[in-house]
């Protein structure tokens, strides 16, 4: 019996030494989760705050982009501006010295060098007129009226109305034109 309360000792020593390594592993397994726990937080604060100053950096570059969007394109203005003022003080000293002038010539020389003047401002601005020598193109041209001829082959543009433009390829006002259609094409119509 003796023996017996001893191994029941023994075993309950064991088991009590055992409980206590668990505990102590447990304690150091916490103590470790508890150190993670502290580090992923402060990487997460870490994040936050450089999530923070990016967005605001963003915003900041956002703002910086659309002052400057808007700053050329005041330039732009300005500088187009600055490009008709030359033209109009052109027309001003053309229009003075139709006053006193009689010499027509002279005169009319001075408006062909300004009409000069003001297309190549509009080509620098890449603004072009559209051609009408290749015959009707409805993405360029717009037939304002039909002329009945054996004349013209069809579809050949007869006479511009008005010129048309383009602005760095893309058409911005059609060119008003005259168009030759053939006599049965004509018939048709009716």
């Amino acid at each position: 019996m003796e023996e017996e309360k001893k191994e029941q000792e023994k075993n309950q020593e064991e088991q009590l030494q055992k409980c206590m390594e668990e505990n102590e592993k447990l304690k150091n397994e916490i103590d470790q989760l508890r150190e993670k726990l502290q580090k992923t937080e402060e990487a997460a604060k870490k994040l936050s705050m450089l999530y923070q100053t990016v967005q605001s950096e963003f915003e900041a570059y956002k703002e910086r982009m659309r002052r400057e969007k808007e700053e050329a394109r005041e330039e732009g203005a300005l500088r187009v501006a600055k490009g008709f003022m030359e033209i109009v003080d052109n027309f001003e000293k053309a229009l003075e010295s139709a006053k006193s002038t009689t010499d027509i010539n002279a005169l009319l020389k001075g408006v062909q060098m300004i009409h000069y003047q003001l297309t190549r401002f509009l080509q620098e601005q890449g603004i072009e007129k559209i051609d009408t020598s290749s015959g009707f193109n409805p993405l360029e041209h717009e037939a304002v009226e039909t002329v009945v001829s054996t004349q013209y082959k069809p579809n050949e543009i007869v006479k511009v109305i008005q010129t048309g433009y383009k602005f760095r390829g893309k058409t911005i006002r059609p060119a008003k034109v005259i168009v030759a259609i053939p006599p049965e094409e004509r018939e048709e119509v009716t």
